[in-house]
């Protein structure tokens, strides 16, 4: 892998551990994804997040051809994996965007009107 005459990559983003590793995590998001456990979800993206970032910071360096293959298609299967999540969390955020705006015009209707709910200073 040292040697610049072997058959390698010029540039390489990911090691082939920190591909699988990655592709561990997506794996780990689509199955937390399914059971709606968004606070986990959220954490295993920040921990994705943080393996891109790092691998992105250091410099580019020489990977073998088959280190190449492998490493394309495990981003690959990411990406498929990354449009599953995506089907799972889109709908729940639509819905959780719905609420929100009914809860907006609900607390507005409140503040203009008075809160129904409340005694008005009668008990």
């Amino acid at each position: 892998m040292n040697s610049p005459n072997r058959n390698a990559a010029e540039t390489r983003i990911l090691s082939l551990a920190e591909g699988r590793a990655l592709f561990a995590l997506y794996e780990a998001m689509v199955e937390t994804a399914r059971t709606h456990d968004w606070g986990r979800l959220a954490e295993i993206e920040r921990q994705a997040a943080e393996l891109r970032d790092t691998a992105i910071s250091r410099p580019f360096t020489p990977v073998d051809e088959e280190d190449v293959e492998e490493l394309t298609a495990l981003l690959t299967r990411i990406q498929r994996l990354d449009r599953e999540i995506r089907d799972q969390v889109e709908p729940a955020c639509e819905q959780a965007r719905q609420q929100l705006s009914v809860e907006v015009k609900d607390r507005a209707v409140r503040k203009a009107y008075g809160n129904p709910d409340s005694s008005g200073g009668q008990e």
